[in-house]
């Protein structure tokens, strides 16, 4: 089935085009997302992110993830493994179109490193529509022969059959379509109504990780560039976010694309529902995926602080020896007793004994079968 571009989210005043995103932002389940959001990131905030040991590790990390999964959603067939070596020396690598896919990966660190440049919570210009250009200037370039900017030419896009499941607007209403766009957003982020008004309306603000929601379904529902639109989503939503003052104090530390890619029907179904005139579905699904990628952040940097505080409780012996065999696992893995009886150096009770401190430090829970232990040590 072919769906074509909808003017749900569009309207005429005064013979104006006017963006309108069709949803109810006080709706439950979308207010208790963001309540949930809140709560994720004071977590972050109250842990200290800043000085965190682990912090360089999870910046690392999450500009990896990043890299790897909003290209994989393209197709890109490159392994983590091979993401991470990247990242190591991207800047000094020098890339051409033979080796696609790892152009195309260099390019998203170059476009996120821009992003993460900017502070769209201080002044509206570091996310205004010429930033937006850039960024898909960034993550296209030396990929494409289309000259820069919005699109000149019909798009649509396809299913894996090849027939075409959406028809984006014509190339001739782009900007049109998208000077709406920003207007609204101007007037979402700041509340005044343009940049010449010289009264503010914080009602006419928007949450932020609404806004960025939003702003990652226009761009896939104008589909405003001749490639690379699905990127480009994804990259200037996450510089939406980051208008949430908290937000943007660890705006590089986590992957929302990793969580896009685990549920990737459900993704594109929200998407072409939005396009039709839903967007509540995809702002839910979209949350969600904020929330799951913020949570992996605090798992990682609790779990951490957990294993640090056992490494002091331990201090030495088999117990402690044990205990660092463990740590290198992850939550939900099986460790059996033999694994110890042939690993430590010591009398089957004193190892009956320390697996019986650990199980009473919680970091190890009884499996299944006999002698099997399951890791713990967040649960």
């Amino acid at each position: 089935m072919t769906y074509l571009f909808s003017n749900e989210h569009y309207k005429f005043e005064n013979e104006a085009i006017v963006y309108t995103p069709n949803f109810n932002p006080f709706d439950y389940e979308i207010q208790q997302l963001i309540l949930e959001a809140e709560r994720n990131i004071g977590a972050l905030a109250r842990l200290g992110l800043k000085n965190h040991p682990l912090k360089p590790t999870i910046l690392r990390n999450s500009m990896v993830r990043t890299a790897h999964f909003t290209t994989k959603i393209e197709q890109n067939k490159l392994e983590y493994k091979e993401v991470e070596e990247l990242f190591k020396d991207y800047k000094k690598s020098t890339l051409t179109i033979k080796e696609k896919a790892k152009l195309e990966v260099k390019n998203v660190f170059e476009a996120y490193e821009f992003i993460y440049s900017l502070q769209p919570e201080k002044d509206f210009s570091d996310m205004n529509e010429q930033v937006l250009k850039n960024i898909h200037y960034l993550l296209m370039k030396d990929l494409t022969g289309h000259p820069d900017g919005y699109r000149k030419i019909p798009v649509a896009l396809t299913d894996q059959d090849g027939n075409v499941s959406y028809q984006p607007p014509n190339y001739n209403d782009v900007p049109h379509l998208m000077s709406a766009f920003f207007s609204w957003l101007f007037t979402s982020v700041t509340g005044y109504e343009t940049p010449y008004s010289d009264k503010e309306k914080p009602e006419r603000k928007i949450h932020p990780l609404l806004i960025s929601g939003i702003a990652h379904h226009v761009i896939g529902y104008i589909h405003p560039f001749p490639d690379g639109n699905g990127r480009t989503a994804r990259a200037f939503s996450t510089l939406a976010g980051l208008i949430h003052k908290d937000l943007s104090k660890i705006k590089d530390a986590f992957s929302v694309e990793e969580f896009m890619d685990k549920r990737i029907e459900d993704y594109y179904d929200t998407l072409m529902m939005a396009s039709q005139g839903d967007l509540k579905p995809f702002l839910i699904f979209y949350l969600q995926c904020v929330n799951d990628s913020l949570m992996k952040v605090l798992n990682e940097l609790q779990r951490h602080d957990k294993i640090k505080h056992i490494r002091e409780i331990l201090s030495r012996g088999h117990a402690k020896t044990m205990f660092e065999f463990i740590a290198r696992m992850e939550d939900g893995e099986v460790i059996n007793r033999s694994f110890f009886d042939n690993t430590i150096e010591a009398s089957s009770s004193s190892i009956a004994k320390n697996l019986a401190k650990l199980k009473d430090l919680g970091v190890i829970t009884p499996g299944e079968a006999r002698g099997e232990y399951i890791v713990t040590i967040l649960d």
